[in-house]
Protein backbone atom coordinates (compact mmCIF):
# COMPACT_ATOMS: atom_id res chain seq x y z
CA UNK A 1 0.00 0.00 0.00
CA UNK A 2 0.99 3.31 -0.83
CA UNK A 3 3.65 2.77 -3.13
CA UNK A 4 7.38 3.00 -2.86
CA UNK A 5 6.76 5.68 0.02
CA UNK A 6 7.11 3.56 3.47
CA UNK A 7 9.87 1.16 3.44
CA UNK A 8 12.39 1.35 5.55
CA UNK A 9 12.18 2.40 9.77
CA UNK A 10 11.65 6.38 10.59
CA UNK A 11 14.25 8.41 12.59
CA UNK A 12 13.47 9.04 16.43
CA UNK A 13 10.84 11.46 16.74
CA UNK A 14 9.84 11.38 13.19
CA UNK A 15 6.13 11.27 12.56
CA UNK A 16 4.78 9.84 8.64
CA UNK A 17 1.44 10.24 7.12
CA UNK A 18 0.81 8.42 4.17
CA UNK A 19 -2.77 8.95 2.53
CA UNK A 20 -4.34 7.71 -0.53
CA UNK A 21 -6.91 6.76 -2.94
CA UNK A 22 -7.75 3.77 -5.03
CA UNK A 23 -9.90 2.97 -7.68
CA UNK A 24 -10.08 -0.05 -9.36
CA UNK A 25 -12.17 -1.78 -12.39
CA UNK A 26 -12.89 -4.98 -13.74
CA UNK A 27 -15.70 -5.98 -16.36
CA UNK A 28 -14.66 -9.70 -17.29
CA UNK A 29 -14.26 -13.46 -15.84
CA UNK A 30 -11.24 -15.51 -16.26
CA UNK A 31 -11.52 -19.35 -15.87
CA UNK A 32 -7.90 -20.30 -15.14
CA UNK A 33 -5.65 -18.07 -16.90
CA UNK A 34 -8.06 -17.44 -20.10
CA UNK A 35 -10.99 -15.31 -20.49
CA UNK A 36 -14.02 -17.00 -19.70
CA UNK A 37 -18.11 -16.28 -21.38
CA UNK A 38 -19.49 -16.22 -17.63
CA UNK A 39 -21.41 -12.60 -17.18
CA UNK A 40 -23.30 -12.73 -14.23
CA UNK A 41 -21.56 -9.15 -13.28
CA UNK A 42 -21.48 -6.61 -16.42
CA UNK A 43 -18.62 -4.83 -14.12
CA UNK A 44 -17.56 -4.16 -10.51
CA UNK A 45 -15.55 -1.36 -9.10
CA UNK A 46 -14.24 0.47 -5.68
CA UNK A 47 -12.97 3.31 -4.58
CA UNK A 48 -10.97 3.29 -1.31
CA UNK A 49 -9.17 5.78 0.94
CA UNK A 50 -6.58 4.83 2.96
CA UNK A 51 -3.69 6.00 5.09
CA UNK A 52 -0.47 4.79 7.07
CA UNK A 53 0.49 6.76 10.10
CA UNK A 54 3.78 6.12 11.43
CA UNK A 55 6.27 6.85 14.41
CA UNK A 56 9.62 6.41 14.76
CA UNK A 57 10.27 5.05 18.40
CA UNK A 58 13.70 4.13 18.46
CA UNK A 59 16.56 4.63 15.98
CA UNK A 60 15.62 1.01 15.05
CA UNK A 61 11.89 0.65 15.72
CA UNK A 62 9.29 2.67 13.89
CA UNK A 63 4.97 2.18 14.78
CA UNK A 64 2.98 1.88 12.47
CA UNK A 65 -0.91 2.01 11.91
CA UNK A 66 -2.86 1.16 8.48
CA UNK A 67 -6.25 2.78 8.57
CA UNK A 68 -9.05 1.75 5.27
CA UNK A 69 -12.52 2.73 4.34
CA UNK A 70 -14.25 1.60 1.17
CA UNK A 71 -16.59 4.48 0.06
CA UNK A 72 -18.11 1.57 -2.33
CA UNK A 73 -18.04 -2.07 -3.32
CA UNK A 74 -19.79 -2.39 -6.35
CA UNK A 75 -21.06 -5.27 -8.48
CA UNK A 76 -23.57 -4.56 -11.40
CA UNK A 77 -25.32 -7.48 -12.59
CA UNK A 78 -26.38 -8.39 -15.98
CA UNK A 79 -28.10 -11.56 -14.40
CA UNK A 80 -30.66 -10.51 -12.39
CA UNK A 81 -30.71 -7.42 -15.56
CA UNK A 82 -29.41 -3.87 -14.85
CA UNK A 83 -29.52 -4.54 -11.04
CA UNK A 84 -26.84 -3.29 -8.16
CA UNK A 85 -25.49 -4.53 -4.90
CA UNK A 86 -22.83 -2.17 -3.43
CA UNK A 87 -21.06 -2.16 0.19
CA UNK A 88 -19.06 0.16 2.29
CA UNK A 89 -17.21 0.88 5.30
CA UNK A 90 -13.78 0.41 7.59
CA UNK A 91 -11.56 -1.90 6.16
CA UNK A 92 -9.25 -3.93 8.56
CA UNK A 93 -7.10 -1.61 11.05
CA UNK A 94 -3.18 -3.20 10.95
CA UNK A 95 -1.01 -2.50 13.69
CA UNK A 96 2.60 -2.88 13.49
CA UNK A 97 6.28 -2.63 14.76
CA UNK A 98 8.89 -1.83 12.15
CA UNK A 99 12.38 -2.87 12.80
CA UNK A 100 15.85 -2.37 11.55
CA UNK A 101 17.74 -5.27 10.53
CA UNK A 102 20.66 -4.05 8.63
CA UNK A 103 21.34 -1.08 7.81
CA UNK A 104 24.86 -0.81 5.59
CA UNK A 105 26.20 2.91 5.06
CA UNK A 106 29.03 1.54 3.18
CA UNK A 107 26.99 -0.37 0.09
CA UNK A 108 24.06 1.93 0.63
CA UNK A 109 21.98 -1.77 1.35
CA UNK A 110 19.30 -1.57 3.92
CA UNK A 111 17.18 -4.23 5.55
CA UNK A 112 14.06 -4.11 7.61
CA UNK A 113 10.80 -5.86 8.91
CA UNK A 114 7.13 -5.74 10.42
CA UNK A 115 4.75 -8.01 12.19
CA UNK A 116 1.66 -6.81 13.43
CA UNK A 117 -2.15 -7.33 13.57
CA UNK A 118 -4.98 -7.20 11.43
CA UNK A 119 -8.47 -5.96 13.99
CA UNK A 120 -11.25 -5.69 12.68
CA UNK A 121 -13.47 -3.06 13.53
CA UNK A 122 -16.49 -4.71 13.43
CA UNK A 123 -16.66 -8.12 13.83
CA UNK A 124 -20.42 -8.19 11.97
CA UNK A 125 -20.50 -9.12 8.41
CA UNK A 126 -22.67 -5.64 6.40
CA UNK A 127 -26.40 -5.96 5.56
CA UNK A 128 -27.99 -4.08 3.43
CA UNK A 129 -31.70 -4.29 2.63
CA UNK A 130 -31.87 -7.27 5.09
CA UNK A 131 -29.78 -9.50 2.80
CA UNK A 132 -26.03 -9.91 4.07
CA UNK A 133 -23.88 -9.05 1.20
CA UNK A 134 -21.61 -11.27 -0.95
CA UNK A 135 -18.01 -11.92 0.97
CA UNK A 136 -15.96 -9.87 -2.21
CA UNK A 137 -18.69 -6.94 -1.34
CA UNK A 138 -17.82 -6.57 2.40
CA UNK A 139 -15.65 -4.05 2.95
CA UNK A 140 -13.70 -5.91 6.17
CA UNK A 141 -12.72 -9.76 7.16
CA UNK A 142 -14.84 -9.34 10.30
CA UNK A 143 -11.81 -11.37 11.52
CA UNK A 144 -8.68 -10.97 13.28
CA UNK A 145 -5.56 -11.89 11.19
CA UNK A 146 -1.28 -11.31 11.19
CA UNK A 147 0.74 -9.58 8.89
CA UNK A 148 4.18 -10.30 7.98
CA UNK A 149 6.36 -7.89 6.13
CA UNK A 150 10.46 -7.59 4.84
CA UNK A 151 11.91 -4.81 2.89
CA UNK A 152 15.00 -4.47 1.18
CA UNK A 153 16.64 -1.58 -0.61
CA UNK A 154 20.03 -1.18 -2.42
CA UNK A 155 20.96 2.60 -3.46
CA UNK A 156 23.50 3.88 -6.06
CA UNK A 157 24.26 7.63 -5.54
CA UNK A 158 26.58 7.37 -9.15
CA UNK A 159 23.25 6.53 -11.39
CA UNK A 160 20.78 7.81 -8.97
CA UNK A 161 19.27 4.05 -9.33
CA UNK A 162 17.21 2.44 -5.82
CA UNK A 163 15.90 -0.94 -6.00
CA UNK A 164 13.68 -2.33 -3.83
CA UNK A 165 12.33 -5.57 -2.56
CA UNK A 166 9.00 -6.08 -0.16
CA UNK A 167 7.50 -9.01 0.49
CA UNK A 168 3.76 -8.79 2.44
CA UNK A 169 2.61 -12.22 4.34
CA UNK A 170 -1.31 -12.18 5.53
CA UNK A 171 -2.84 -14.54 7.70
CA UNK A 172 -6.92 -14.15 8.33
CA UNK A 173 -8.91 -16.26 11.12
CA UNK A 174 -12.10 -17.38 11.04
CA UNK A 175 -15.05 -15.05 11.56
CA UNK A 176 -18.36 -15.60 13.69
CA UNK A 177 -19.97 -17.38 10.46
CA UNK A 178 -16.98 -19.77 10.03
CA UNK A 179 -15.97 -17.71 7.11
CA UNK A 180 -11.84 -17.45 6.45
CA UNK A 181 -10.29 -15.59 3.73
CA UNK A 182 -7.32 -17.45 2.37
CA UNK A 183 -3.69 -16.68 2.90
CA UNK A 184 -1.97 -13.53 0.82
CA UNK A 185 1.29 -13.19 0.20
CA UNK A 186 2.35 -9.88 -2.19
CA UNK A 187 5.62 -9.73 -3.58
CA UNK A 188 6.57 -6.74 -5.25
CA UNK A 189 10.02 -5.70 -6.96
CA UNK A 190 11.03 -1.68 -7.60
CA UNK A 191 13.43 0.32 -9.60
CA UNK A 192 13.60 4.14 -9.50
CA UNK A 193 15.28 6.63 -11.09
CA UNK A 194 15.39 10.03 -10.15
CA UNK A 195 15.37 12.23 -13.13
CA UNK A 196 17.88 15.14 -13.90
CA UNK A 197 16.58 18.60 -14.30
CA UNK A 198 17.37 18.35 -18.15
CA UNK A 199 15.19 15.60 -18.15
CA UNK A 200 12.19 17.11 -16.50
CA UNK A 201 12.49 20.41 -14.73
CA UNK A 202 11.32 19.56 -10.86
CA UNK A 203 12.33 17.40 -8.37
CA UNK A 204 10.64 13.94 -10.32
CA UNK A 205 11.35 10.16 -9.69
CA UNK A 206 10.13 7.48 -12.30
CA UNK A 207 8.94 4.12 -10.83
CA UNK A 208 8.86 0.66 -12.49
CA UNK A 209 7.12 -1.75 -10.10
CA UNK A 210 6.44 -5.56 -10.88
CA UNK A 211 3.79 -7.39 -8.34
CA UNK A 212 2.89 -10.96 -7.64
CA UNK A 213 -0.23 -11.48 -5.39
CA UNK A 214 -1.18 -14.96 -4.69
CA UNK A 215 -3.95 -15.68 -2.61
CA UNK A 216 -5.09 -19.40 -1.07
CA UNK A 217 -8.43 -20.67 -1.46
CA UNK A 218 -11.52 -19.70 1.08
CA UNK A 219 -12.78 -21.17 3.56
CA UNK A 220 -16.32 -21.49 4.53
CA UNK A 221 -17.52 -23.90 7.48
CA UNK A 222 -13.66 -25.66 7.23
CA UNK A 223 -14.07 -26.89 3.03
CA UNK A 224 -12.34 -24.83 0.25
CA UNK A 225 -14.14 -22.20 -2.08
CA UNK A 226 -13.01 -23.74 -5.44
CA UNK A 227 -13.64 -20.30 -7.58
CA UNK A 228 -11.57 -18.14 -4.63
CA UNK A 229 -8.13 -17.38 -4.90
CA UNK A 230 -5.29 -17.67 -7.54
CA UNK A 231 -2.01 -15.48 -8.46
CA UNK A 232 -1.65 -12.43 -10.43
CA UNK A 233 1.15 -10.09 -12.01
CA UNK A 234 0.85 -6.68 -12.01
CA UNK A 235 3.05 -4.20 -14.00
CA UNK A 236 2.63 -0.86 -12.23
CA UNK A 237 4.49 2.71 -13.84
CA UNK A 238 5.00 5.36 -10.99
CA UNK A 239 5.79 8.77 -10.87
CA UNK A 240 6.55 10.94 -7.86
CA UNK A 241 6.72 14.56 -7.27
CA UNK A 242 8.23 16.40 -4.10
CA UNK A 243 7.08 19.35 -3.35
CA UNK A 244 10.16 21.82 -1.61
CA UNK A 245 11.30 17.98 -0.12
CA UNK A 246 8.68 18.33 2.15
CA UNK A 247 5.33 16.78 0.40
CA UNK A 248 5.45 13.88 -1.82
CA UNK A 249 2.80 12.82 -4.53
CA UNK A 250 2.30 9.95 -6.20
CA UNK A 251 0.27 8.65 -9.14
CA UNK A 252 0.43 4.23 -9.45
CA UNK A 253 -0.92 3.00 -12.26
CA UNK A 254 -1.38 -1.17 -12.06
CA UNK A 255 -1.83 -3.17 -15.11
CA UNK A 256 -2.06 -7.28 -15.18
CA UNK A 257 0.47 -8.73 -17.23
CA UNK A 258 -0.66 -11.90 -16.46
CA UNK A 259 -3.85 -14.15 -14.05
CA UNK A 260 -4.55 -16.82 -13.15
CA UNK A 261 -7.22 -17.94 -10.94
CA UNK A 262 -9.09 -20.66 -9.89
CA UNK A 263 -12.69 -21.74 -11.17
CA UNK A 264 -14.66 -18.40 -12.75
CA UNK A 265 -13.54 -15.23 -10.95
CA UNK A 266 -13.51 -11.56 -11.79
CA UNK A 267 -10.81 -10.67 -13.20
CA UNK A 268 -8.22 -7.64 -13.22
CA UNK A 269 -9.04 -4.82 -15.38
CA UNK A 270 -7.20 -1.65 -14.21
CA UNK A 271 -6.61 0.32 -11.52
CA UNK A 272 -4.87 3.63 -9.85
CA UNK A 273 -3.70 4.76 -7.12
CA UNK A 274 -2.99 8.92 -5.86
CA UNK A 275 -0.59 8.79 -2.44
CA UNK A 276 0.08 11.77 -0.65
CA UNK A 277 3.18 11.71 2.04
CA UNK A 278 4.56 13.80 4.69
CA UNK A 279 7.18 13.41 7.04
CA UNK A 280 7.60 15.84 10.23
CA UNK A 281 10.69 15.58 12.48
CA UNK A 282 10.26 16.58 16.45
CA UNK A 283 13.95 16.91 17.20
Amino acid sequence: MGGSTNLLVLDEKTFRFVGYYRHAYSNRYFEGSSKSDFNQVNKANYNYGGAILAFGLFPKLTLETEWGYFFNKTYHFNVPADTELSGSGFYNTVVSGKFSILTDYAHRFYISGSVGAKIPLSLDSKVKDGITLPVDLQPSTNAFGSVVQLFFVKESSESGMRYFLISRYEYNFPNRNDYQLGQAIMTSFFVSKHLPDHWLPGDWTAIIQIRNETRTKNRREGDLEVATGGSVFLLSPQVNYSIHEKWNVSFIFDIPAYQYLNGIQLAYNYAFTINLARDVNYY
